[in-house]
C-alpha cells in the first residue's frame, strides 16, 4: 500500500513491457546481483526492485538467454513475460529505479552467469536445476 504521493506519483510512471522482444531479464537477489556486478566488466541496464521482502535485481540480457536459463537463486524472463520497468530518468527510490541506464545496452548472458556463480561460492556449480528466487 502506498502511503505518501511521492511513492504515487512512482507508481503511477510505471510501465510494463514484455520481454523477449528486445531483451530478455535476468532476476537475481540484490545481494547475489551486486556481488557479481562488482567483477564484470561491462554490465548492462539493470533496474532494482526495493519492495519484495528480499529486495531484486534485473539484468537485461540479449533475447533468447532466459530460454535455457537454469541457475538457482534467480528467475528468467523470457518471451511472453512482462516485467514492470521504472521511468528511464528514475535513478532513486521509492519504487523500482535504474542501478544502470537503459543505454547501457544489455548484459552478456555468459558473463552474468560466470559472475553469478563466482559470487554464489565454491559449491556452486552451473549444472545446478532451479529458478526459485
Amino acid at each position: 500500500m502506498i502511503k505518501d504521493l511521492a511513492g504515487l506519483a512512482c507508481v503511477a510512471e510505471m510501465r510494463l513491457a514484455l520481454a523477449g522482444i528486445d531483451w530478455d531479464v535476468i532476476k537475481v537477489s540484490r545481494f547475489l546481483g551486486l556481488r557479481a556486478i562488482e567483477n564484470m566488466s561491462d554490465p548492462g541496464a539493470i533496474t532494482v526492485d526495493p519492495y519484495p521482502a528480499a529486495p531484486s535485481l534485473y539484468f537485461f540480457v540479449p533475447v533468447g538467454a532466459a530460454a535455457g536459463w537454469r541457475m538457482p537463486q534467480t528467475v528468467a524472463f523470457g518471451r511472453g513475460m512482462t516485467v514492470l520497468l521504472a521511468p528511464d530518468h528514475k535513478e532513486v527510490p521509492p519504487g523500482p529505479f535504474w542501478l544502470i541506464q537503459r543505454s547501457h545496452g544489455l548484459t552478456q548472458a555468459a558473463e552474468l552467469r560466470r559472475e553469478l556463480e563466482a559470487a554464489r561460492g565454491p559449491s556452486a556449480t552451473s549444472d545446478d536445476e532451479g529458478g526459485k528466487p
